[in-house]
C-alpha cells in the first residue's frame, strides 16, 4: 500500500485581496492557527410517486439550485492585521479572496472568488491572549484553477 500524499498547514493559504486597480495585492492574514473553506449546494426537493404502485414509498428527486462557499478561520488577533479585518467588515461590498491548496501538479490549484466579510468576532480570556475568529461568505461564483 502507497502512503497518500498529505499537504501541510502551511500550504492551504487564504489571501485577500485590497481591491487595487489595475495590480490588486493580496494579503495573508496574519495570526489564523485554523482556515477552512466548505462549499455547499442548495437543492429543491420533489417526492416522485410509483405509477405502478401508488402505495410504495415515493423518491425524492433533487435539483440543485444553488452553489455556495464559505472561508471560516481562527486564531490569535494579529495587532497588525486588525485594521484589515476592520475595514474589510465595515466595508458593504465583497473583496476578492484566493485560497491556495499547494500540493504537487496536477492536484492543487486556487480557488478565487468575491467574499463578504460577514463575521469578525474578537474575543479575550484573562491568561490568554486575544483570539479572532472570522467567516466569509462566497458573493458570486468561485473559480477552480488547477496548478501545472
Amino acid at each position: 500500500m502507497a502512503a497518500p500524499i498529505t499537504v501541510p498547514y502551511k500550504d492551504f493559504i487564504v489571501t485577500i485581496g485590497d481591491g487595487a486597480t489595475p495590480t490588486e495585492v493580496f494579503t495573508k492574514p496574519c495570526g489564523l492557527t485554523t482556515q477552512g473553506i466548505n462549499f455547499t449546494k442548495e437543492v429543491n426537493e420533489v417526492q416522485v410517486p410509483d405509477c405502478d404502485d401508488p402505495d410504495m414509498a415515493a423518491a425524492t428527486e433533487r435539483a440543485v439550485t444553488a452553489t455556495s462557499a464559505a472561508i471560516t478561520g481562527e486564531g490569535i488577533l494579529a495587532a497588525e492585521f486588525f485594521p484589515d479585518w476592520w475595514d474589510f467588515y465595515t466595508y458593504n461590498g465583497s473583496r476578492n479572496v484566493k485560497v491556495q491548496l499547494v500540493t504537487p501538479a496536477p492536484n492543487g490549484g486556487t480557488w478565487l472568488g468575491r467574499f463578504i466579510l460577514t463575521t469578525f468576532n474578537v474575543t479575550a480570556a484573562l491568561g490568554e491572549k486575544v483570539g479572532v475568529a472570522v467567516e466569509m461568505q462566497s458573493d458570486g461564483v468561485v473559480t477552480w484553477t488547477p496548478a501545472v
